[in-house]
């Protein structure tokens, strides 16, 4: 027991890789599950809302040439006011038939484009047209790769954005730009990249039936890897889904079967495990044999580090002969003299066409439902049972299917100071719970469970709630990872947050399942069969809040130094595209509510806020209770319970 977070993310990682794909017995089994799996991988990519709304502006800004080909600067939108670039590769001279295409994603390098010319330079001599195209990162392009690996935008977790999705999005768009050329033949495109190239190359074609085949190099990794290796720590956010649907990579690989698939990796790759890619290998390769062809999933390892080989860069040209071009072309490899010079190949020379809003991209793609405030208590009903529903299926799914089991037992029971006290522990995926419990002498009317934040125990716990609820039932709990087991997440240890976004469970969704076991145990014991008032303080207040929302049996919630945006804290993947949680304070109408915020400038206050608005239309104002106050907060609620 006493299993720290860190650790239970990655057996919960290990458990998500080595299950997939498992228990697909058949053909006729699969193609039922996976329409499903794709509509997860759009959501967890945090692309549902905005591909149908998808439109593509391109502009031509010059053009270059050298020996055997001829190149096109291209600008082009991936949402309106949202510009990035690329380069599009032709052979010169042009033959008159249409051409096969290759769609070339840049990895990681300052000017993507730059770097990879040669590449575009090489497939243009070997008879196909080729369009390379930045990363939302590279060169004039204005986005940001790195929210959760660096800790600096954390809120991309309640947003549901990653930097993956923001790269399919530029990916989808560059093969529109692909595709409206005059000179490319639309069904026979296929797409290849290294590193970052690798990663996005990939997620394409998952996602877009018009990529005929993929030649994916040393750019995937799964999630067990990623914690269990630690080599999330050298791999940016763009090389990630969120964990929503708990799904591994394998299973979003397996969507592009039939579709031919050639995994390349290099033996001696730092950042990839042999055994991580072979095991990708061999569950995606079941898939195709479902299908009956194992040809078209293929796996080329070869000798060297995080890089192309002569070998592996003739096999992706073979590769694409056959299953894009279908006719042998020119062998034509890379020449490393072919560099154009930078200011040469620049599209936008420094300046992007205005405006460019393509570092509000996490902003622009997470677009939160709205619902409208009720006029009677008959209204209230509908609207309220329509945005449970919206949160158990898009948000907060994984409690239904959740397996995490509490065992809760007394070690010990004593007179304290006139009551009666107990000490209880409790485990849960091999974490520590631990839990005291204080009854009156004289029969409470009223329970309150205290959830404490990473830094609280229960000393702390009472020493907050204890002078006001002297007459109550007092529960005080610190939860996994919590009190004297914590993790360190308030001095910047963030990537325990990265982990629970790539495993899909927030610290905030463990205590909420935590929440579950203690609420009922207790319920169960005569002297707590009361009232129930939670309480919760900081993260905890996140827990406290959502699980009384879906329990309506508990009585009322004070929540105390909570954020008052999910931005902020309380993360919760891909919440705020349903609800921000002051907003969310509304659904525990008509219980009584209560917040403590230590900020006068705070959005709690604003008098215009949805939920404290749904009280007042209510003709309830007086149950949403703000104090600056613990104690004053805590006495009001229960006064008025």
């Amino acid at each position: 027991m006493n299993k720290t977070l860190w650790q239970y993310y990655v057996d919960k990682a290990t458990e998500i890789t080595d299950n997939a794909l498992e228990d697909i017995k058949n053909l006729e089994q699969w193609k039922q599950e996976r329409q499903q799996i794709k509509k997860e991988f759009f959501i967890s990519m945090g692309l549902n809302s905005i591909l149908e709304k998808s439109t593509s502006v391109i502009k031509t800004l010059g053009e270059f040439k050298g020996d055997g080909f001829i190149a096109k600067k291209i600008a082009y939108q991936i949402l309106p006011d949202c510009w990035s670039s690329g380069h599009f590769y032709l052979p010169d001279p042009l033959p008159e038939k249409k051409l096969p295409a290759v769609l070339y994603a840049c990895g990681h390098a300052k000017i993507g484009t730059h770097w990879y010319q040669k590449h575009a330079i090489m497939w243009a001599r070997r008879g196909y047209a080729c369009f390379v195209f930045e990363t939302i990162i590279q060169s004039e392009n204005t986005g940001w790769h790195h929210g959760l690996h660096t800790g600096k935008r954390l809120d991309w977790i309640s947003l549901g954005y990653t930097a993956a999705g923001g790269e399919l999005l530029n990916s989808i768009h560059a093969l529109d730009v692909l595709c409206q050329m005059p000179e490319v033949d639309i069904n026979r495109i296929g797409v290849t990249g290294i590193s970052g190239g690798g990663a996005h190359s990939h997620f394409l074609a998952i996602a877009d039936e018009r990529i005929k085949t993929v030649a994916t190099s040393a750019g995937i990794s799964s999630i067990k890897s990623a914690l269990g290796n630690r080599t999330m720590f050298q791999h940016c956010d763009c090389m990630y889904a969120h964990g929503n649907f708990q799904r591994d990579i394998s299973e979003f690989s397996a969507l592009i079967a039939p579709k031919p698939i050639l995994y390349c990796f290099a033996s001696h790759d730092n950042l990839f495990a042999v055994d991580e890619y072979k095991t990708l290998y061999s569950k995606v390769k079941r898939i195709y044999e479902l299908y009956g062809c194992p040809e078209k999933c293929e796996l080329f390892e070869y000798p060297g580090p995080h890089a192309y080989s002569d070998a592996s860069i003739k096999k992706i040209n073979e590769w694409f002969d056959r299953y894009v071009a279908e006719e042998q072309h020119p062998d034509v490899g890379l020449n490393n003299n072919d560099i154009i010079p930078e200011h040469i190949m620049s599209v936008f020379n420094g300046k992007s066409p205005e405006p460019n809003r393509l570092n509000l991209l996490p902003e622009l793609l997470t677009v939160q439902r709205t619902r409208p405030l009720p006029k009677n208590e008959d209204e209230w009903e509908i609207i309220r049972t329509d945005t449970l529903k919206q949160l158990k299926t898009n948000v907060f799914h994984w409690l239904d299917r959740c397996n995490e089991k509490m065992e809760i037992r007394n070690i010990g029971k004593w007179d304290f100071e006139g009551r009666s006290f107990s000490r209880y522990r409790a485990e849960n995926k091999g974490m520590e719970v631990y839990i005291e419990a204080y009854a009156p002498k004289i029969t409470a009317e009223t329970t309150i469970i205290a959830l404490g934040d990473y830094g609280h125990n229960t000393t702390t716990l009472m020493k907050k709630i204890g002078e006001s609820t002297k007459n109550c039932n007092q529960v005080l709990v610190e939860s996994r990872a919590c009190g004297r087991n914590a993790a360190n997440i308030e001095q910047g240890n963030y990537c325990l947050y990265r982990a629970g976004a790539l495993v899909g469970i927030t610290p905030v969704m463990m205590w909420m399942n935590d929440l579950k076991y203690i609420v009922e145990f207790f319920r169960n014991i005569p002297e707590y069969k009361t009232d129930i008032v939670l309480y919760g303080a900081g993260e905890a207040a996140g827990a406290c809040l959502y699980y009384a929302i879906f329990d309506e049996r508990i009585s009322g919630v004070i929540i105390d130094d909570a954020p008052d945006t999910h931005a902020k804290g309380c993360y919760i993947p891909g919440v705020l595209k349903e609800i921000d949680i002051t907003e969310a304070s509304g659904l525990i109408a008509p219980r009584i509510f209560g917040v403590v915020f230590p900020e006068i400038l705070n959005l709690w206050v604003s008098k215009m806020h949805w939920g404290i608005r749904v009280y007042e239309r209510l003709g309830m104002k007086n149950r949403y209770i703000m104090s600056h106050s613990t104690n004053i907060a805590i006495t009001k609620v229960l006064s008025d319970i």
